[in-house]
This record gives C-alpha cells, structure tokens and sequence, in this order.
C-alpha cells in the first residue's frame, strides 16, 4: 500500500501538469474552431473582441484588481447574451447541423453507407462525361450545380435530395439541368464515380466579403467548400460561364480545358 502511495506522490506532479496542458490544449482548439467557424462572416470582429476582453479580464484578476475584474466579468456576460441575441441565426444553423449528425436517422444512414458505398466497387470517373455535359449546359445557359466528393462525406451537408443511382453520361447530366425538367433545381451529388442524388440544397456561405454579382449557385458551392474538401462545377445561368469551387475558393471563368485538367488533376489517383 505504501508503494503506490509513494508512487502516486512521484507521478502526481506530472499527471497535474499534463491535465493542466491538455486544459490549455483543448481550450485553445476550440477558440480556433469557433474562428474558423466565423471567419469570414459578420460574427468575426464581435469574437475578436470578446476574446480580447476575456484575456484583458484574465490579466486584471491575475493582477489582483478585483473592481475591475468584476465589472470586465460582468461585461463578458452580458456580451455573451448579445451574441446570442444578435447572431441568432447563425447559431440556428449551427445547431441544426448538429442535431443533424445527432439525429435518430444517423446511424440508418451510417449502415446504409457501409452496405452499398463502401462495398461498392468505385466507378472510374468519367471527366469526358461531366466535361462535355458542362460545356453544353454552358452554351445553352442552363444554370447547373454538380456537387463532386473527394473524401469527406457530403450528404450531411445538405437537404432535400432526391434520390437517384445512375453512371455519369453527359446526356443524362444535361436532362437533368434542363430547364424543363423538374430535377434542375439545386445540386447534383456524384460519389464514387456514380450519380447520387438530385436537387440537393446546399447552405450559402455566409461571407460578407463576397461580390454582389454572385448568384445563388455560386454562393451555395462556396459554402460547401468552405466547410469540406469537395469539388463543385457551376454553370450560370445569366452569363454560361463555368466556374469551379474548391478548397474554399472559387474559380470564375473557366475553359473547358481549364475544366479538364482541374478534374484529372484532383480526382484521377495518382500513380506511384
């Protein structure tokens, strides 16, 4: 008994000092986490400053000065509610993409991915397909919205999606975004080299810096990149240019050779 008292007295200053950095560890992930989460939207400079104050109050109660490490924690409270108030939409969305990964359904769709995608055989991917499709849709100014995964699971992402299984061929794409058709409204959502669903509504980015001149499409795309590592080909429907949004970027004005080297380049494995 007494060599694990012992024990524990040789070990019990390390074991608190890597609590306490695993404390400052997870605090500090979090913070960038929530800026990541902000960045980019009108809810960056309000964090900012509420950070800035808390350190400010951390430093005043360090210091000793406890009329003012009151009055700054009482400022950080009331701040606190005004964001809540103030940026209620934006938490609303939050959470609903919370409750969406927690929802009862989660697990059925978990299931139903291990039971067809993963044991799928993966199509090769038919740039030829979606290059010409896109170039049409381009000429005839039919607005389009292909959703492509990469890595990281889309269908989170996004509500509404019909459900439709199909090989990519350029003239189904192209019937799909005709406009005509009851389909061409929102995204197309293509995994493992096959068609997935159809009018997939995305969540447009919530960047303020963004040019007035972006259309829906475009914005939605942006705000699926921002958040994954998909690939997103647009076609406006006011100008045909093709656009593509990836890695939290958006590409204007493509050519199709442009269109063809981008897609062989991210989605074609690489050789050893």
């Amino acid at each position: 008994m007494s060599f694990i008292y012992e024990t524990w007295e040789l070990i019990q200053p390390f074991y608190e000092l890597g609590i306490k950095a695993f404390d400052y560890l997870l605090v500090g992930l979090i913070i960038l986490w929530i800026y990541k989460l902000t960045k980019g939207t009108s809810a960056i400079p309000v964090f900012l400053g509420l950070l800035a104050i808390y350190l400010i109050w951390k430093v005043v109660t360090f210091a000793g000065m406890p009329i003012l490490a009151e009055l700054l924690g009482q400022f950080i409270g009331v701040g606190i509610i005004a964001i809540i108030i103030v940026f209620q939409q934006e938490l609303r969305q939050f959470l609903f993409s919370i409750g969406e990964r927690a929802n009862i359904k989660g697990p059925t769709k978990i299931l139903e991915k291990i039971v067809t995608f993963r044991h799928e055989a993966k199509s090769p991917f038919k740039i030829n397909e979606v290059t010409t499709a896109v170039n049409n849709l381009s000429k005839r100014k039919d607005g389009a919205l292909l959703i492509i995964q990469r890595n990281s699971d889309l269908s989170i992402h996004f509500h509404g999606s019909t459900p439709l299984v199909a090989d990519l061929y350029a003239p189904l794409i192209e019937a799909s975004f005709d406009k005509n058709c009851s389909m061409h409204d929102g995204g197309m959502y293509i995994a493992i080299g096959r068609i997935r669903a159809v009018k997939c509504i995305l969540p447009v980015s919530q960047r303020t810096d963004l040019s007035q001149e972006l259309g829906m499409r475009h914005r939605a795309a942006l705000g699926l990149v921002e958040k994954t590592d998909a690939l997103v080909l647009i076609v406006s429907e006011e100008t045909g240019l093709i656009s593509i949004a990836m890695d939290g970027k958006l590409h204007k004005g493509l050519a199709s050779e442009d269109i063809q080297e981008i897609l062989e380049r991210e989605l074609i494995p690489k050789e050893d």
